[in-house]
C-alpha cells in the first residue's frame, strides 16, 4: 500500500509547479499589473509538461491525465490524433490563461486585440479540424455484427468469494456452472447472428484444469457456430502462492487459438503475471483484430502499436467497479481517436462501449442501470464499424508532450539565469 500513497503524494507536490512557474514569470515580466500576451503560454506549457511527466512511467498509466476531463467532447478529442492526449491540457490551460489576461487588461480591446485574435485563430483551427474530421469521415470499411456480455456483479463476487476462502470444491463446482452458462450464452449470441462474441475480463476463471477445459469447450462452440470468440481467462494457483495468469484469447471458426495476450497494465497491484506489452494481431475476413485487457488501455504509448499495425478493431475486455466506471470507459475511447482504431470494450461491473475510429460512441451499456438488469450484465449486440484510419500519433508518439517538457525545463533554466544575473 505504500507505493500508491507515495506516488499520489509526490504527484500532488509536482502538480504545484505550473502555478509557481507562472507566478514567477508574471512577477518578473508584468508591468504595472499588466502582462504581455506571450506570458499566457507559461501556464499551459508548464501544466502540460507536468501532466505528461506524471503519466510517463507511472504504474497507473495515464490515470488522472487532464485530457480525460474532456471525455465525450469528440470535436476536441480529435486533436489527440496528432498530439496524443497532451494537446488537450495545453488548449484548456491556454484558454484559462488567456481569460485571466483579458481580465487583468480590463477587457480593453486596444490592449487585448492581438492576443484575442491569435487565440481565436488557434481555436478555429483546432475545432475546425475536429468538426471537419468527423463531418468528412468516410464510412467504415465494413460493419460486423458483434455480441458481448458480462457476468452480473453479484454472481462474480459470489464465485470469487468461494475462491478466496477454503471452499475449493464449492469453488470448482461454481466455476463449472459459470463456464457452462457462458458457453450457452455464446451459442445463443451466435445463433442470433453474431459473427464475433466477446466476454468480459476473467470470464474463464479457475484453476488450470478448469481454464484448460473451458478453452477446449469454447473452441468446440466456436467451430460449431463458425464464429470468432474473444475469451479472457484468469488461471489461479490452488495454493495461492503463484501470481495468476490474466490472459485474453481469440479463437477462430476452426476452433484454434490464434491470439494470446497477457495483461501488462497494473499487474503489480492485482497480483498477476505481467505481459510483455507487445500487441498481438490476427488477420481475419473482418480485417486485422487485436485485444488488450482493461488497465492495458490506460497506457497510450503502448497502445499506439494498434495504430502502427493498422489494427481494424481493438477488443478491450475489462472489469471495473461502480465508482470508476464512467471515467475508465471514457479513457478507453481516447485510444480509438489516437490510433484511428474502432474499439469494442466489454466490461464487468462497469460500462461496456463500442466506438468508431473517431471515438464516437456507437453503443454504451452501464451494467448498474436498472434497465440493463438481466441474466447477463452489459449485454451488447452491435453492428460494429470495422476498419482503421491513418493518424499522426502512432508515428510521432508523445513528441508534443516531450516538447512541453523541454519547454518547462527552458522556463526553469531561464528563471534560474535571471536570479543568478540579478545577484551578480
Amino acid at each position: 500500500m505504500a507505493e500508491p500513497f507515495f506516488f499520489i503524494f509526490f504527484a500532488g507536490l509536482i502538480s504545484l509547479i505550473p502555478y509557481v512557474v507562472d507566478r514567477l514569470y508574471y512577477r518578473r515580466w508584468a508591468k504595472e499589473g499588466h502582462s504581455t500576451f506571450w506570458l499566457t503560454l507559461v501556464y499551459p506549457v508548464s501544466v502540460t509538461a507536468i501532466d505528461f511527466f506524471s503519466a510517463s512511467g507511472s504504474p497507473f498509466g495515464s490515470f488522472g491525465a487532464a485530457a480525460y476531463s474532456q471525455t465525450g467532447f469528440t470535436a476536441l478529442m480529435q486533436l489527440t490524433a496528432f498530439t496524443g492526449i497532451w494537446g488537450i491540457p495545453f488548449i484548456v490551460g491556454w484558454f484559462a490563461s488567456v481569460v485571466n489576461y483579458f481580465w487583468e487588461s480590463g477587457f480593453q480591446w486596444t490592449k487585448i486585440r492581438s492576443g484575442a485574435l491569435t487565440f481565436a485563430a488557434v481555436l478555429v483551427l483546432v475545432f475546425g479540424f475536429g468538426f471537419g474530421r468527423m463531418l468528412l469521415a468516410e464510412p467504415a470499411e465494413q460493419e460486423v455484427k458483434i455480441a458481448g456480455f458480462s457476468l452480473p456483479e453479484e454472481q462474480l463476487v459470489s464465485v470469487l468469494g468461494l475462491g478466496q476462502g477454503s471452499e475449493e470444491e464449492a469453488f470448482r463446482e461454481a466455476i463449472a456452472e459459470l463456464h457452462a452458462k457462458q458457453l450457452e450464452g455464446v451459442r445463443d449470441a451466435a445463433q442470433n447472428g453474431a459473427l464475433i462474441v466477446v466476454l468480459q475480463e476473467a470470464a474463464g476463471m479457475g484453476f488450470r484444469e478448469e481454464v484448460e477445459g473451458f478453452l477446449a469447450d469454447a473452441s468446440i462452440v466456436a467451430r460449431e457456430e463458425s464464429i470468432y470468440l474473444v475469451l479472457p481467462t484468469a488461471t489461479m494457483d490452488p495454493a495461492g502462492k503463484e501470481p495468476f495468469h490474466n490472459v485474453v484469447h481469440i479463437i477462430d471458426p476452426n476452433g484454434d487459438v490464434v491470439l494470446e495476450h497477457y495483461k501488462y497494465g497494473g499487474t503489480q497491484f492485482e497480483g498477476s503475471i505481467a505481459g510483455s506489452g507487445e500487441l498481438q494481431t490476427v488477420e481475419t475476413p473482418f480485417g486485422k483484430l487485436s485485444a488488450v485487457i482493461c488497465w492495458d488501455a490506460d497506457f497510450p504509448a503502448t497502445n499506439k502499436q494498434a495504430g502502427e499495425q493498422d489494427v481494424d478493431l481493438l477488443f478491450i475486455p475489462a472489469n471495473d467497479w461502480r465508482e470508476i466506471r464512467d471515467i475508465h470507459v471514457g479513457m478507453a475511447t481516447f485510444r480509438a481517436v489516437e490510433n484511428g482504431t474502432p474499439i469494442f470494450r466489454q466490461t464487468g461491473a462497469g460500462v461496456s462501449v463500442v466506438t468508431d475510429a473517431y471515438g464516437r460512441v456507437v453503443n454504451r451499456i452501464d451494467i448498474f442501470e436498472e434497465e440493463n438488469a438481466g441474466p447477463w450484465g452489459g449485454e451488447q449486440m452491435v453492428i460494429t464499424p470495422v476498419g482503421s484510419i491513418e493518424t499522426l500519433y502512432p508515428i510521432i508518439g508523445d513528441a508534443f508532450g516531450t516538447l512541453m517538457l523541454v519547454g518547462l525545463a527552458g522556463l526553469l533554466v531561464g528563471q534560474l539565469v535571471f536570479v543568478w544575473m540579478k545577484r551578480k
